[in-house]
């Protein structure tokens, strides 16, 4: 059986916090990430369209295994949690969900470089953009 990489078990400090405070070196990485502006709940909206685009990347990424392009370096791994970061504009209402500004992000493996990622994005805009 091959090794299968799961960031969460992997770096449980990171991903996995205690119940207590507690000072974490984070180690430099990388991410695929949208920002955008918005109620997350909306059904057809921006957040919804953006989490599409990351986790199209992510498992692009992930399955290059079983096509024509495996990137050099490449592992297995499960693909790791999805990640944000939500704030509000100087004296916007926090209860008023379409003023959220957002990042979400999700971690990339190691073996993502940029022609790499550029590759995973070009395969995603071509499934989206072909149905």
């Amino acid at each position: 059986m091959t090794n299968v990489i799961d960031y969460k078990k992997e770096y449980k400090d990171l991903y996995l916090p205690k119940t207590t405070p507690v000072l974490v070196d984070v180690p430099e990485m990388q991410f695929v990430a949208v920002e955008g502006k918005g109620n997350p709940n909306d059904e057809n909206g921006e957040y919804q369209k953006a989490i599409g685009v990351l986790y199209g990347v992510q498992y692009t990424l992930k399955m290059s295994k079983k096509g024509s392009y495996i990137p050099d370096g490449y592992f297995d791994y499960v693909v790791p949690p999805l990640e944000g970061l939500w704030w509000l504009d100087k004296n916007e209402d926090f209860s008023s969900k379409s003023q959220y500004n957002w990042i979400s992000l999700i971690r990339l493996p190691e073996f993502v470089d940029k022609k790499t990622f550029e590759w995973a994005c070009g395969e995603v805009s071509k499934r989206k953009y072909q149905n």
